[in-house]
């Protein structure tokens, strides 16, 4: 059992440096990435086996009873909680083929530090020009701005991807300064209002689709609704199996974060013309 763990260790860490070489950025998001989650899981691991073979018993033997109890009920508690909460994330409203949205926000998701976008985002960009080819009337509005950790903002970058994918440039719009969802779906909405000159009210009751990674679209949604957007669907795209496992822990992680939020600030509000 101690071996098992301190291998069950070893490979946390290395999926940890392989998520950080596969998608490499600058050494200020890499030393705050939050696949080092991983990394603090193999440590764990080796340390609770090497503290078996060196002291041959676990180190929660020593525990009170008293603690044990805590312990395992805040377990269980967050294991409940989080279950709740993939369930939630796994159940997005998807958008059809058929449905005819007035605008597509195409989210950004990172750029690097040469200024070329991942592979996951290059495939958001295929989905939203999918879309956008057999919905002649839908306006794109492609979102993301410079990291402070980055020397390019993405959004410039995901408009001429998609005008090379033969989308009229005309059609794009660009918010170049959000930083979160929350800030995409509120400058998005700006930038909707001042280029069709239609009030803000009227931009958030019209059909939007979101494009983004299918574990991130029912936070998306669910931020889009609490801003005021009264009809929001998702375009998902899947990742790579190789960070499958991560993604959702990150995203349930940001879903409770999310939800906590909410509940103690009420923020975000609805987006007003103020």
């Amino acid at each position: 059992m101690p071996i098992i763990l301190i291998i069950a260790g070893i490979a946390c860490c290395i999926y940890d440096a392989v998520l950080l070489l596969i998608s490499p950025g600058t050494l200020l998001s890499s030393i705050f990435s939050f696949t080092h989650i991983w990394l603090a899981l193999g440590a764990l691991f080796i340390f609770t086996g090497g503290y078996r073979i060196k002291k041959g018993s676990y180190f929660w033997k020593q525990w009170q009873k008293k603690t044990k109890i805590i312990v395992i009920c805040a377990l269980f508690l967050c294991a409940v909680i989080s279950c709740v909460n993939l369930y939630l994330i796994l159940n997005p409203r998807l958008a059809k083929e058929s449905d005819e949205a007035d605008f597509v926000i195409l989210l950004g998701g990172g750029i690097d530090k040469n200024g070329e976008l991942s592979k996951t985002v290059m495939n958001r960009v295929d989905k939203a020009s999918e879309y956008l080819v057999s919905h002649k009337n839908a306006i794109c509005v492609v979102t993301g701005g410079k990291a402070i950790w980055s020397n390019y903002a993405e959004a410039p970058e995901l408009k001429r991807q998609l005008v090379l994918k033969g989308i009229e440039s005309g059609r794009i719009l660009i918010e170049d300064n959000a930083l979160d969802t929350i800030q995409n779906l509120q400058y998005s909405c700006e930038v909707l209002s001042r280029a069709t000159g239609k009030p803000m009210g009227e931009i958030l009751s019209s059909k939007v689709i979101i494009v983004s990674n299918f574990f991130h679209l029912r936070r998306a949604e669910r931020l889009a609704h609490r801003m005021g957007y009264s009809d929001v669907m998702g375009l998902g795209i899947k990742v790579e199996p190789y960070s499958v496992l991560h993604n959702y822990v990150r995203e349930i992680a940001a879903y409770i974060k999310l939800n906590l939020r909410i509940l103690l600030t009420g923020k975000p509000q609805q987006i007003t013309s103020e």
